[in-house]
């Protein structure tokens, strides 16, 4: 109740309310990760610090996310990937670039001639690229296409990585490029567990996912943005496209699941969460 008053006093009074940042997350523990469906995941860790990443429209018919973040990541400003209150200011119409913004990244630099500062919101909120402290985590964020044609057909998307739980996390967006910059090869080194888009038409497909990871090479795949019985906006390839090359598939009972770094081997494994909604796998 108090800490409900003092931050409907802080907005009131036109300030920020200082964010409080948790606890370091036990590496033992590792990292509870649940698939919302399409892009979106939330990730928390031990200490009950969670990440939202992506979240959807309506436009998505999976039921709407509804975690209580401490961070908010947005690759980038599309309809299925940035409907949260921050999320959204404008479109990225150009390469994403790091705002000039407090520790935070919670919104654009102070005294900006073009625009007035938005309202802060009870969230770290990291909509760019750069290196960002969100909730207590370093996020850094690099510029991807969201085409394979340089971004000029679809523009451009955030890649993020970050780590939390002992583990290192990337979230590759909506990449449409099949293979890697010399910054984002840098920016990916080291990665644990990837999620990666594998339904083409606005994205990679399922052999340009392959190629990313054969470059990323991390030790757990998620795959994301592909067709579902849910999702067929964009005639997405459904997921049985991207297993075929798939040697170790982990195929799950339901939306969330846990990961250890202890449970991880060299060889890279595959999570196949079941679509949110449904308890078991949805088979090929």
């Amino acid at each position: 109740m108090k800490s409900a008053r003092f931050l409907a006093l802080a907005l009131l009074a036109g300030c920020a309310p200082r964010l409080f940042v948790k606890p370091p997350g036990d590496p033992a523990a590792g990292v509870l990760v649940r698939w919302w469906g399409h892009s979106c995941f939330s990730l928390t860790d031990s200490a009950g610090r969670t990440i939202l990443i992506d979240p959807f429209d309506d436009s998505v018919d999976y039921p709407a996310p509804t975690p209580r973040p401490d961070a908010l990541l947005v690759t980038h400003a599309h309809f299925d990937h940035a409907n949260f209150p921050g999320a959204a200011p404008e479109p990225l119409l150009k390469p994403p670039t790091r705002e000039p913004d407090t520790e935070d990244s919670n919104g654009p630099g102070r005294g900006s001639p073009r625009r007035p500062a938005p309202p802060r919101w009870p969230y770290a909120v990291v909509r760019t690229t750069g290196t960002h402290t969100a909730a207590g985590v370093e996020v850094v964020g690099v510029s991807a296409d969201h085409d394979d044609q340089g971004g000029r057909r679809h523009g451009f998307t955030a890649v993020y990585v970050w780590g939390m739980g002992g583990l290192r996390f990337a979230h590759l967006g909506d990449i449409g490029q099949a293979s890697l910059r010399p910054d984002q090869r840098a920016a990916l080194a080291g990665v644990d567990v990837l999620f990666v888009p594998v339904g083409g038409k606005t994205t990679v497909d399922a052999a340009g996912a392959w190629a990313l990871i054969k470059e990323i090479a991390p030790r757990a795949v998620v795959p994301m943005h592909y067709g579902t019985a849910r999702v067929r906006f964009f005639e997405f390839e459904p997921i049985h496209v991207f297993l075929r090359d798939a040697p170790n598939v982990r195929w799950l009972d339901g939306d969330t699941f846990r990961v250890r770094r202890d449970d991880l081997t060299s060889d890279t494994a595959v999570y196949v969460p079941a679509p949110p909604g449904t308890v078991k796998k949805e088979a090929p």
